[in-house]
């Protein structure tokens, strides 16, 4: 900083001599002004730092001297100290109601003077500075503003900044064509605030940014027409250098098109695609909360039917001609029920009731007329005619009951009705348990013992490939058992029966280990395990499997877990605990079979996995089903908005692999991809030697 410099105002001019003598060790230059007059002509020339002001001046008063410097803007908040042999109170107060920084009686002691001019000085030059450092942060931020406001133009998402006041500051092009309203109208008024459907939404939005910096939420808008606007909101405070508070930026995406589509996915993850009757996975929750609500005075009945000789049908006709048989049964089925009644296809020609508050007698009657008035229904197709039946089966809804124990009741009913020739109905009873599956289940079970305990299960690797290239891609780790002869038997009929007899999560625990091993020796590998219900809602799992990868050295992200949603269904705050435990540690999850049945798109929104692995059964036949190729387009899009990636399983041929590439999913598996073989033989020709066919 340059030397400062004093005007003194005084009319002895041995007074000024002396302060300007007292004043020259701490390097202050000093002019002298002998009257007012001269005082403030000499200000008109600038550059002082400091006035002295003797209240006793020749020409005039010195309050009115410093009452007219602060009128004037070169000089209104010059440091002005009063130096004068006035004693009254009258002027003092005056003095410092004008802005004085200091008053000092004569007679006075220089010394004392000295520090008290040099310390208003240092205060002057703390204050210059401040405002200097204050203007030029306004003006690199409202720089900043311009920039960003430029490249927010060209933003697809609706943009706006708020000042300090809440005033819109900028709106880009895309927020103008959202809200049908430009900058001009916006700053008239409260038509910023009436876009917002909820008068306090606005209030919120700008308290959160100035308490924590940011908000993120969706809500409801209007258009200036009225036209509601689901969007999504993040705001970011915008702050100066000191972080103090200089407005909000907001970015408003449009969600319309999202929520369509969530609305859709929620739809048809609960519902048949065919049939538009729910799904098999959504009626056993709706089941379930049937059972919860039982009474002992007069409860509901779930009935079974199974169309007979429906497999005819497909093959006289055709499998068109029959799924348009199923949509007419559907409608059919559908006008029968009353009111509180739930159906459901359960299966390709089965499906299932919930009939609520009625007795058993009725619900047989009930049964019997359907059964009845199918039998009278002819059915045209192709110029032929023909009928259909069905076994009906009904089980007594107990409360408390577990949705698939009431759906088996009913289904061992419909078996016996299918076994004595079909077109029936029967009631479930507790002797009449079909003990032949039971018997199947229990062999099984015990070759499964004696496999675990002579070491006969084997872990098979399937590949799963990026559609993008430049992403890492991996394998799903499969179980299979060798059999007392050695013949190897897949997992479709062992593993039904390790679930029913617990010991599934041993088998879990194999898979676990084996791949974690070949994990360790092969640092190239990566690879996802399945999980049963028994193992992910484990208390132990967690330590389990990071103590596990910690010993072994692997690398927490080179796996995944593949679990379904029936998995977590019995105990779902434990698993989303280990699950999320797991993620915490580097871990991921896939969730296999997805479009079987979710039951909300809410509870997939808060499942923590990062992969959703679509059902097969979408993947069949996608290059010529338009349902299915819905269905995947849905699926695939709802996933990556949430931030998750997609696997398409079952790619069977290169039509389909075709059709999947153009549906944008992330990753493939499938036997035209590769079939599932032991790690050996992608040992022998590396790891990465897969590749997607051309």
């Amino acid at each position: 900083m340059d030397d400062p410099k004093v005007l003194i105002v005084e009319d002895s001019a041995e007074m000024a001599d002396l302060l300007a003598i007292s004043l020259q060790d701490d390097s202050i230059e000093t002019e002298v002004a002998k009257d007012g007059a001269e005082a403030l002509a000499m200000l008109a020339t600038g550059g002082y730092d400091l006035m002295l002001l003797d209240l006793g001046l020749p020409d005039m008063d010195g309050l009115e001297v410093l009452a007219r410097v602060r009128e004037r803007r070169d000089s209104a908040t010059l440091p002005v100290i009063i130096i004068t042999g006035r004693e009254r109170m009258a002027d003092k107060v005056r003095a410092f109601d004008l802005g004085a920084a200091d008053y000092i009686n004569k007679p006075i002691n220089f010394l004392d003077v000295q520090a008290r001019i040099v310390a208003t000085l240092q205060r002057r030059s703390k204050q210059v500075e401040a405002t200097r450092e204050t203007a030029e942060t306004i003006q690199r931020t409202q720089e900043q503003l311009r920039r960003i406001g430029k490249a927010m133009d060209c933003s697809s998402d609706a943009i706006c900044l708020l000042d300090a006041k809440r005033r819109v500051d900028y709106v880009n092009d895309a927020f103008a064509s959202l809200f049908g309203i430009g900058l001009d109208a916006l700053r008239v008024g409260a038509k910023f605030r009436n876009l917002f459907a909820d008068g306090e939404q606005l209030e919120e939005v700008w308290g959160v940014c100035d308490e924590q910096g940011s908000y993120a939420g969706d809500f409801l808008m209007r258009s200036a027409g009225g036209d509601e606007i689901a969007v999504r909101c993040r705001a970011d405070a915008i702050l100066d250098d000191s972080r103090s508070y200089l407005g909000a930026v907001l970015i408003l995406s449009d969600v319309r098109q999202r929520k369509r589509l969530e609305e859709d996915l929620l739809f048809l993850a609960g519902h048949d695609a065919l049939t538009g009757l729910m799904n098999r996975r959504r009626f056993l929750e709706v089941l379930g909360g049937a059972a919860i609500e039982q009474d002992d005075e007069i409860g509901g009945v779930l009935m079974y039917l199974d169309l007979d000789h429906f497999k005819v049908v497909n093959h006289r006709l055709n499998h068109m001609a029959g799924d348009r048989f199923l949509v007419r049964f559907a409608g059919m089925l559908g006008a029968a029920l009353r009111e509180g009644d739930e159906a459901a296809r359960i299966g390709g020609d089965e499906f299932a009731v919930l009939l609520r508050r009625i007795t058993e007698e009725d619900a047989v009657n009930f049964a019997r007329k359907l059964a009845a008035d199918l039998g009278d229904a002819e059915f045209e197709e192709d110029g032929e005619r023909f009928s259909c039946s069905a076994s009906i089966g009904l089980a007594r809804i107990r409360p408390g009951a577990g949705s698939e124990e009431v759906l088996a009741n009913a289904l061992a009913a419909g078996y016996h009705v299918k076994k004595a020739g079909g077109n029936g109905v029967e009631v479930s009873r507790a002797d009449q348990r079909s003990l032949r599956e039971l018997a199947e289940d229990s062999a099984w079970f015990f070759e499964v013992k004696e496999a675990l305990k002579h070491n006969r299960l084997e872990v098979v690797y399937h590949p799963v490939l990026p559609l993008d290239e430049s992403q890492p891609g991996g394998f799903e780790a499969l179980v299979r058992m060798r059999d007392a002869k050695g013949d190897l038997i897949g997992p479709d009929r062992f593993v039904p029966a390790a679930e029913r007899f617990g010991v599934l999560h041993r088998i879990d625990h194999f898979v676990l280990y084996t791949v974690v091993g070949h994990m360790r020796d092969h640092p190239g590998l990566r690879a996802s395990v399945n999980f049963s219900a028994r193992t992910l809602t484990s208390e132990r799992l967690p330590g389990i499997v990071t103590g596990l990868l910690e010993a072994s050295r692997v690398d927490p992200d080179r796996i995944c877990f593949e679990i379904t949603e029936s998995t977590m269904i019995h105990n779902l705050e434990l698993a989303r605990k280990n699950m999320r435990e797991l993620q915490a540690f580097g871990c991921r999850f896939a969730l296999d079979d997805f479009g079987k049945g979710v039951s909300s798109l809410g509870y997939l929104r808060d499942l923590p996995v990062d992969i959703l692995k679509i059902d097969g059964k979408f993947i069949q036949n996608l290059d010529h089903d338009a349902i299915n190729q819905a269905m995947v387009r849905s699926i695939n899009e709802i996933a990556h908005a949430l931030g998750k990636k997609t696997v398409a399983e079952y790619v069977s041929d290169a039509g389909i692999l075709a059709k999947v590439r153009e549906l944008k999913v992330d990753y493939v598996q499938g036997w035209h991809i590769c079939k599932p073989a032991p790690l050996e033989a992608f040992l022998e020709r590396g790891l990465d030697s897969v590749k997607l066919p051309v």
